[in-house]
């Protein structure tokens, strides 16, 4: 079977605990992209799992567009590979969101002396994938060499990175949305670091969110919520969703890891 490492998801099944009347959860609602999409949780630096991810993309659903849900640097050991990469595959017709890791490089990138934040959350790894230590570098020294290192069209490339995309009445964001707003309301802290709602108080909208940002044991999607962030960098699972519009409503998503 050609997608034997895949598990289908019980996307139209009622959320738990529903009861007729409280008004249609998300659940009810198909998902329904405009065009066929492939979502992939955090790399975290695992150019490995990528390369490995892009190989089974190109053989299965080579048609689906892909969308990188942010957090492609930090922690893992090849931040560097796996932005070089990405940049390729954007430069293809792909997508990627900045995460909270990417906001957090850019703040040191304008604010240098304030780098102990991004480098207790992964900058060491990431400085390391360029040839640099962090720590035996002051901040200013840091951000002159890897600035020098990544050079000019990546650094505008990373702050051009989206925040949000939509395709249909699936959005992919890296870490969640307000529940009460709409899509075009959100802002950028709640796009890239969460809402305490999100998760909690599902949508009325029939909007599924995809999103990264939050490590579970297993990728899932029920009630509008497609969760894709397994680890990568610790666990060696990179999850992912494929979801193609033109097949029947029991078919259309598909989540799995990468073999």
């Amino acid at each position: 079977m050609v997608f034997s490492f895949l598990r289908r998801s019980a996307a139209g099944r009622p959320a738990p605990g529903h009861q007729a009347g409280q008004g249609a959860p998300p659940a009810f609602v198909p998902i329904a992209p405009s065009e066929p999409v492939c979502l992939v949780g955090d790399l975290h630096g695992r150019a490995d799992l990528l390369e490995r991810f892009l190989a089974t993309r190109e053989t299965h659903f080579p048609a689906a567009r892909i969308v990188f849900l942010g957090d492609m640097i930090d922690r893992g050991p090849d931040s560097a590979a796996v932005l070089a990469r990405v940049r390729q595959e954007v430069a293809k017709g792909a997508v990627a969101l900045a995460g909270n890791h990417e906001a957090m490089f850019l703040a040191f990138l304008d604010r240098p002396e304030q780098s102990r934040f991004w480098l207790k959350h992964g900058g060491f790894e990431m400085a390391a994938s360029y040839g640099l230590d962090a720590g035996g570098l002051a901040p200013e020294e840091l951000h002159a060499r890897i600035s020098g290192a990544m050079g000019d069209e990546m650094l505008a490339w990373l702050r051009a990175l989206p925040l949000v995309w939509q395709s249909g009445n699936l959005v992919a964001v890296h870490a969640g949305l307000d529940p009460a707003l709409p899509v075009a309301m959100q802002e950028a802290g709640v796009l890239q670091w969460g809402h305490r709602d999100f998760g909690r108080v599902p949508r009325r909208d029939g909007i599924w969110v995809a999103h990264g940002h939050t490590v579970t044991e297993r990728a899932f999607a029920r009630a509008g919520r497609i969760a894709l962030d397994t680890g990568a960098y610790a666990t060696g699972r990179l999850s992912f969703v494929a979801v193609d519009p033109a097949l029947p409503e029991s078919e259309r998503l598909m989540i799995a890891v990468t073999p």
